[in-house]
């Protein structure tokens, strides 16, 4: 007879049936058995709502939940500026339930043939090359979000440096700081310099699990930021309302329901929707999510799906909304970067450091994901040799500080990762996995809807990306 953790769903029913169809008494055997099978299910219960180890029901949506939270969340208040609060918000819900949608099928196509990781399910189900354009896609959008994430530090330490030790008389705005001094070639160079070149040895660590208090840091920083804007958005809108807001000028007049704002020549509404693929990406991470789960039958991983989307559901739409209304006319990439309205916005600044610090000690873990593709990739191995390792590492690091250098705007970033690499990540490929795994005929009514939902978000997503390649281009 098998353990209670050894339970699934099929021979529950099986035995349930077999109490409630049959017309004999219950042998003591089976009532054994029954009893065992109801303190199983207990015990799921009590792990479902309270147990926060490995292969729990909570420990992994923690995980999975962590893997999508990131610094993109920062930048959904000037969306909702740019294409209404409103909108986005329903297109944040919106996305929210697909990305459960194909998260699920992705899973179950991937038991359809036994796949452990994202690529390996690929190949097996759509052939070696769309496995191979997976890890490709993989691989730069790890190489972009180190580059935004050099972009930020850099000018978080800005920033923290001019709340701290700048003269306000002679600099009255960070703006006027930035162009005068932080921006300057003498000084902005030799410290991307130095920080990158700080953060090498820890990039060449072949093992990095001893840094994975660093995940945990950041989930603490990111959730003690959004925190900070919740509270503080009262007195901003307050601000806001008295000082900015004038009912003659609509200028002045927050965006909640206007969409056409969206399609002006910066044709907004793409990369808007774009940052919302971006800040739902953690495909790639089902999987671990997946192996580590106990009893990972579908009905206990979808529960971790839907448990996942549902949470980051709820900090997207309290993050959008509270920052929006912090300054509904905000040109700032992040939220994080308004200007404040207190003569000492401690909180905030406590914020911008610990943020800045997360972002550096996460480099290496990212690196880490990228030096690993590209060595199964280009070597066909998964050991990682010293001197490869040096030759990779090193320039690598020394690129992304060079391109941050040169390519600031964190908005170009999130639109270019979200619109090229997630569309295709977490949709386009899922949706063909989903096709080739379905019992139905290739056009079949469910698979053409299928086609038709995933195809408008593919659309978006690389119209995105090319909208932002040709703006980061032209500003140039």
């Amino acid at each position: 007879m098998k353990n209670k953790e050894e339970l699934n769903g099929e021979e529950y029913d099986s035995l349930n049936d077999r109490k409630t169809n049959s017309s004999l008494p219950c042998s003591l055997q089976e009532i054994k058995e029954e009893g065992e099978l109801i303190d199983g299910l207990e015990s799921d219960f009590k792990e479902s709502t309270c147990s926060m180890k490995e292969g729990s029901i909570q420990g992994s949506v923690f995980a999975l939940s962590s893997l999508a939270l990131g610094t993109g969340a920062l930048a959904l208040p000037i969306r909702c500026t740019q294409i209404g609060c409103f909108w986005l918000c329903l297109s944040i819900i919106l996305i929210a339930f697909t990305t459960f949608w194909t998260l699920s099928n992705l899973i179950n196509s991937a038991r359809t043939v036994n796949g452990k990781e994202y690529s390996t399910s690929v190949k097996r189900i759509i052939g070696k090359i769309p496995a191979i354009l997976i890890d490709i896609i993989l691989m730069l959008y790890i190489f972009g979000v180190i580059i935004q994430f050099n972009v930020i530090i850099y000018s978080l330490i800005g920033r923290s440096i001019y709340e701290f030790f700048i003269d306000k008389k002679e600099y009255t705005d960070f703006s006027l700081f930035n162009e005068g001094k932080w921006s300057s070639v003498s000084l902005k160079y030799p410290i991307m310099l130095g920080l990158s070149i700080l953060i090498i040895p820890l990039c060449l660590l072949k093992d990095i699990s001893k840094m994975r208090f660093a995940s945990m840091l950041g989930i603490c920083s990111l959730c003690y930021t959004i925190i900070v804007i919740i509270i503080e958005s009262p007195w901003f809108y307050s601000n806001y309302r008295n000082n900015k807001y004038k009912k003659e000028d609509p200028k002045t007049h927050a965006n909640w329901f206007d969409i056409s704002k969206g399609f002006t020549s910066e044709l907004n509404f793409f990369t808007s929707i774009a940052t919302v693929f971006f800040i739902f990406a953690c495909h790639q991470g089902a999987f671990p999510v997946y192996k580590s789960l106990k009893n990972n039958n579908e009905k206990r991983i979808n529960k971790v799906f839907f448990r996942s989307m549902c949470l980051i559901l709820i900090i997207y739409l309290s993050v959008a909304i509270c920052g929006f209304m912090t300054d509904p006319l905000t040109e700032e990439p992040l939220i994080i970067f308004r200007k404040s309205i207190f003569e000492n916005d401690i909180f905030m600044n406590i914020a911008k450091i610990s943020l800045a610090l997360d972002l550096y000690l996460s480099i290496p873990a990212n690196y880490n994901s990228f030096r690993a593709s590209f060595f199964l990739l280009v070597f066909n191995t998964d050991k990682i040799d010293t001197w490869r390792n040096i030759f990779l590492t090193i320039p690598l690091i020394l690129l992304t500080t060079f391109i941050g250098a040169i390519f600031e705007d964190i908005l170009s970033y999130i639109s270019l990762l979200g619109g090229f690499c997630c569309s295709i990540i977490c949709f386009l490929i899922p949706g063909s996995l989903m096709i080739a795994t379905s019992i139905e005929k290739v056009f079949s009514l469910k698979n053409i809807l299928r086609l038709v939902v995933l195809g408008i978000f593919g659309i978006i997503g690389l119209s995105a990306a090319v909208l932002t390649v040709i703006k980061m281009f032209s500003k140039k």
